[in-house]
C-alpha cells in the first residue's frame, strides 16, 4: 500500500473537514434508505455523461472531456495508482 502525507494550510483543512462531515452525513442519509431508494438518489444525484467543461487558465480556454470505457480490463483504482507514480516520478 502506498502512503501518502498531505501538510494542508488551514483554510484547506477547513474544506477538507467540511467535505468529511458531508460525506458522513450523506452515508448516514443513504443507509436509512431501501435499495430502491438508494439506486434512484445515486441515479438523480450521479455526474451526466460525459463529464465535460472548460477552465479558463492564463487567458486560454480549455475544454476537457472525459470518457469511460465498461469494457476496460484494468480496474480504476489500479489505472489511478499507475497514473500517480508514473506523473510523481517525473
Amino acid at each position: 500500500m502506498n502512503i501518502i502525507k498531505l501538510e494542508l494550510t488551514e483554510q484547506e483543512a477547513k474544506i477538507y473537514d467540511e467535505v468529511m462531515e458531508r460525506i458522513d452525513e450523506t452515508a448516514v442519509f443513504l443507509a436509512g434508505l431501501s435499495h430502491e431508494e438508494r439506486l434512484n438518489w445515486l441515479k438523480e444525484h450521479q455526474y451526466s455523461l460525459p463529464i465535460s467543461f472548460e477552465r479558463e487558465v492564463g487567458g486560454t480556454i480549455y475544454t476537457v472531456n472525459a470518457h469511460f470505457s465498461g469494457d476496460t480490463a484494468e480496474p480504476m483504482e489500479k489505472k489511478v495508482i499507475r497514473i500517480l507514480n508514473r506523473n510523481i516520478a517525473r
